[in-house]
C-alpha cells in the first residue's frame, strides 16, 4: 500500500503537489529514499531523460529498501523460466543467424497532412484503427521468433574469430555449504551458505587462442566482457602460472583429473580420482576430503591459520567446471600430468 504514487513516462514528469521538476529529486544512492520520510524517488525523476531499464533498476533498489524497512523478505517472484531442449537449441541458434522482418501488421491509409484533402482519393475515413492488431496466427508466428535469451545466449561464442569461447553443459546444483573457521589452532564449522547454479549452459573461455579483439564485448548483450568475465581456461601451465585472477588449469592423470585455479596469486587444486568416491581440495589455508554428491566435508586438515570464514564455494565451482569441461569439451588438449 502507498500514500501517494507519482508517475512518470519520460514525456514529462507529473509530481502534482510536490512542486519538483524532473531532476530535482535527491536521493540516497542505495536505496533510493528521498529527505521525505516514506517517499522513494527514480527513474526520470531523479536522474532526467533516461531509459526504462535504468528507472527498473531503480524501482527495484527502492522495493528492496521498503522491504528491508518493513521487515518484510525481499524474494524474486516465483516464475517458470523457458528451458530449451537439445532438439531446440538448432532451430533458434539458425533464426539468430540471419536477419529477418518484424512481422508487419496490415495498416490503414496515414491521414493526410491537410484538412483540405481529407476527401481525396486515399484518405481515411472513420475510426479504424491505422495499425491493424494480430490475427491469432500471426500472433503465434511472432512469438516463435524468440529467441529464448533467457537460457540460450551463446554471441560471445558466435562472434569470436578465433574460436576462444566455448559452451558447455553443466549439472545444475543447489547445494547448502558448510563455512569454517579456525578455532583453538584446529578447524570447526561454523556457518552455512547457499550455493546454487541454475543454468545447464556455460561458456568458457580458452585463453590461448584469444587476442583481445574485442568482439565478444562488442557483442555481449549484456554489456560483459567475456574474455575478461567468463572462467578463463589455460592451456599451458607456464602462461597459468603467469595468471593472478581467474585462471584455470585442467591436466589428466592415470587416476583422473585436476583442476587448478589462481585468485589473489594464490592458487588452489581440487582433483577427481576415477575410482574414488571423494574430492580432494586444497588451497593456501587447509586440505579436505569432500563428497561429491552433497559437498560435506569428510576430512579436513590446517595448513595456515587464518582470520573470519572460509568457504566452500570455491571447491564446488572448480568441481562443476571440471566436470563440465572433462564431459563436453574433452577434446581441448588438456595436458597429461
Amino acid at each position: 500500500e502507498a500514500d501517494s504514487i507519482i508517475v512518470a513516462i519520460g514525456q514529462a514528469l507529473e509530481v502534482g503537489s510536490w512542486k519538483l521538476e524532473v531532476g530535482d529529486w535527491i536521493v540516497d544512492p542505495l536505496t533510493q529514499a528521498t529527505e521525505v520520510p516514506g517517499v522513494f524517488a527514480g527513474g526520470d525523476a531523479v536522474r532526467g531523460p533516461a531509459t526504462i531499464v535504468e528507472a527498473c533498476a531503480d524501482g527495484r533498489q527502492a522495493a528492496e529498501a521498503i522491504c528491508r524497512q518493513l521487515g518484510v523478505p525481499f524474494e524474486r517472484p516465483s516464475v517458470r523460466l523457458p528451458t530449451l531442449g537439445h532438439e531446440e537449441i538448432a532451430p533458434v541458434k539458425r533464426a539468430r543467424a540471419r536477419k529477418a522482418a518484424q512481422h508487419a501488421a496490415a495498416m490503414l491509409p496515414p491521414a493526410p497532412r491537410s484538412p483540405q484533402l481529407w476527401g481525396a482519393r486515399g484518405a481515411r475515413g472513420g475510426f479504424g484503427l491505422v495499425e491493424a492488431t494480430l490475427t491469432e496466427e500471426a500472433a503465434m508466428a511472432e512469438a516463435a521468433r524468440c529467441l529464448q535469451c533467457s537460457t540460450l545466449c551463446d554471441k560471445c561464442v558466435e562472434v569470436c574469430p578465433n574460436r576462444a569461447n566455448y559452451t558447455f553443459f553443466v549439472t545444475p546444483v543447489s547445494l547448502t555449504l558448510p563455512r569454517v573457521s579456525c578455532r583453538q589452532g584446529g578447524l570447526a564449522v561454523t556457518g552455512e551458505e547457499v550455493f546454487q547454479i541454475e543454468q545447464a549452459r556455460q561458456i568458457i573461455h580458452v585463453d590461448d587462442f584469444c587476442n583481445q579483439c574485442g568482439n565478444c564485448a562488442t557483442f555481449c548483450v549484456h554489456q560483459g566482457q567475456p574474455y575478461r568475465d567468463k572462467p578463463r581456461l589455460f592451456l599451458r601451465e607456464s602462461d597459468f602460472a603467469l595468471e593472478e585472477n581467474n585462471a584455470f588449469y585442467v591436466e589428466r592423470n592415470a587416476k583422473g583429473w585436476i583442476i587448478r585455479r589462481r585468485e589473489g596469486r594464490r592458487e588452489s587444486r581440487l582433483s577427481v580420482e576415477d575410482s574414488s568416491d571423494e574430492v580432494n581440495f586444497e588451497n593456501y589455508w587447509l586440505r579436505m576430503a569432500i563428497s561429491p554428491a552433497d559437498f560435506q566435508i569428510k576430512t579436513i586438515v590446517l595448513k595456515e591459520e587464518f582470520e573470519g570464514a572460509v568457504s566452500l564455494t570455491e571447491a564446488v565451482e572448480m568441481y562443476v567446471v571440471l566436470k563440465g569441461l572433462s564431459t563436453s569439451l574433452s577434446f581441448l588438449p588438456f595436458e597429461e600430468a
